[in-house]
């Protein structure tokens, strides 16, 4: 434990990048899945959406059925597992485990992963990238925009969902525009 010299206080520390479980998020990825070109709905954004938020804010949280999902999420069981079946086709989600004859599913870890850098690393190793409509290999390609005043974002971005939702529809007024 480190402490200010002067004042005996403790000096606050972050587990960043050495140690300690942190959150990825490829904004390349996720910003070309709310452009038109992706052909992914609105809805299937919002699936995205939930899965990347409940992995990097409670991990834990992604581990319940499709039934209990559908539920927190407005939609009817049959039509989230159409969406997630089309989201497992393009290696968006991936099925992590289950319980009985309920499976559960994580996103790929090419979008979102919470864990150290060598956890992620390795973890890329067993997976290829998703398939995404429009997305070039060269990541330079995409202009990633800075939200400006008028954009009208939450200025508090501990509603993970709500930003990102936000953002992908400023990004899809831009791209039409």
């Amino acid at each position: 434990m480190l402490v200010y010299a002067d004042t005996g206080e403790r000096v606050p520390q972050a587990d960043f990048g050495y140690g300690g479980p942190f959150g990825t998020f490829s904004l390349v990825r996720f910003v070309a899945l709310c452009s038109r070109e992706s052909g992914r709905t609105d809805a299937e954004v919002r699936v995205i959406t939930w899965y990347c938020g409940a992995t990097l804010l409670k991990p834990d949280l992604v581990n319940r059925t499709v039934a209990d999902i559908a539920a927190d999420l407005g939609f009817t069981r049959p039509a989230l597992s159409r969406m997630i079946t089309r989201l497992l086709k393009d290696r968006l989600l991936r099925k992590t485990g289950g319980v009985g004859r309920s499976p559960f599913y994580g996103v790929s870890p090419y979008l979102c992963f919470r864990g150290s850098g060598y956890e992620h690393r390795e973890e890329l190793k067993g997976w290829n990238p998703p398939h995404i409509k429009g997305l070039t290999e060269e990541p330079e390609s995409y202009l990633l925009l800075t939200p400006s005043a008028e954009d009208d974002l939450p200025s508090d971005p501990a509603n993970f969902t709500q930003f990102l939702g936000r953002a992908g529809r400023i990004a899809r007024d831009r791209e039409s525009a």
